[in-house]
């Protein structure tokens, strides 16, 4: 692989300065050590990064935003002026990158209980957005990728203390290239629940870093995905325990089609002096034929005592013990498989967004 690089020198705003504390060419020179650093790279192993890269700074829309009338919410599009919290620029060079190429993003504040939901759709390029809820708050985020173009999304949330985010995401239309970065810091006693919906396309991939900032908060992560013939699903996920007591739930589960590639890569790193942590991460993985790729690879990295973890990963084919039974009680053997397939992706899909999930998964799983 050619060293990663960026498509235009950045100009890097105050506030990327104040963070790195950096001349503007030791910015660019730290940004271009972190895309191209072993561990970055290893990241990429599975998917091309240059047609992501060479997009980092295309023009960006609007995303579509319903629900923000709602007393307790902002919606502003403004420059960006604050370091951005928990931001680790080794984790997501791309997509820091991206913020310094937009003029202004979508800010997005809570300031109080929310009872309808935030809508966000990315109908193409969009802005990254920017998602801050204050202390003891309550929002119910919906966010939906819908286009076949080539997009790419970066959402940045700050969940403040005892506060609590259910966000849905459906990413489901079949796409040239897509590229979606979410980074979620959460403060002490925040809770964070993400239900995941994907399919493959030409060239998807979902980097995902949770942040557990606070003492005592809580996330957890439930993801359904379907590769069809030819589709391509790049699922890189990290969780960070940087404070004591914390608690995160991982449980993955894709199916991939014969002649369809999936990756998942997923990351638990427990920070020094994050006792008490309690982390799990499951990945289960079907491929449906001879030429499906299935590549998994659960990550732990621990550096303190007093903690309980657990990973694990599988890939394997339909029982064929189920298979038999459905078939000995007159189920054709196309059906069964299509039935087995859904029991296994419906564990994983749940949340406000589930029944379009399930049209479009189950639905696929009976055709892939």
């Amino acid at each position: 692989m050619a060293d990663l690089s960026l498509p235009k020198t950045i100009a890097p705003p105050a506030w990327l300065g104040a963070l790195a504390g950096a001349t503007a060419e030791q910015i660019s020179s730290t940004l271009a050590h972190a895309l191209n650093s072993a561990a970055h790279r290893e990241r990429w192993k599975y998917t091309k990064p240059e047609p992501i890269l060479a997009a980092v700074a295309d023009p960006a829309i609007a995303p579509v935003i319903h629900g923000a009338e709602q007393p307790g919410l902002m919606v502003t599009q403004e420059p960006l002026d604050q370091v951005l919290p928990g931001t680790d620029v080794a984790q997501g060079p791309e997509a820091l990158a991206r913020l310094c190429y937009a003029e202004q993003v979508w800010v997005i504040k809570v300031t109080e209980h929310l009872a309808l939901p935030l809508h966000v759709q990315h109908d193409g390029n969009t802005m990254p957005v920017l998602i801050q809820l204050a202390a003891n708050t309550s929002l119910t985020l919906l966010e939906v990728a819908a286009n076949s173009n080539p997009m790419q999304q970066s959402v940045w949330i700050d969940v403040g203390e005892n506060a609590e985010l259910k966000h849905s995401r459906n990413a489901l239309d079949d796409c040239e290239r897509h590229w979606q970065y979410l980074n979620v810091r959460l403060q002490p006693s925040a809770r964070y629940c993400l239900n995941n919906h994907v399919s493959g396309s030409k060239l998807r991939r979902q980097d995902i870093h949770l942040i557990l900032d606070g003492e005592g908060c809580e996330a957890t992560m439930v993801s359904a995905g379907r590769v069809g013939r030819q589709g391509a699903l790049d699922q890189q996920v990290t969780v960070e325990h940087r404070r004591p007591r914390g608690s995160s739930r991982q449980t993955v589960h894709n199916i991939v089609a014969d002649g369809g590639k999936c990756t998942f890569n997923g990351r638990i790193h427990i920070h020094e002096g994050a006792a008490g942590t309690d982390a799990r991460l499951s990945n289960k993985n079907l491929g449906m034929g001879e030429h499906a790729t299935i590549n998994t690879k659960p990550e732990l990295e621990i550096y303190t005592d007093d903690v309980s973890c657990s990973h694990g990963a599988t890939v394997g084919t339909i029982s064929q013990e189920a298979l038999f039974y459905l078939m000995s009680r007159g189920v054709a053997p196309d059906t069964a498989e299509a039935l087995l397939s859904q029991g296994f992706l419906r564990q994983c899909i749940d949340g406000p967004l589930a029944e379009t999930a399930l049209e479009s998964l189950i639905g696929g799983a009976m055709s892939a």
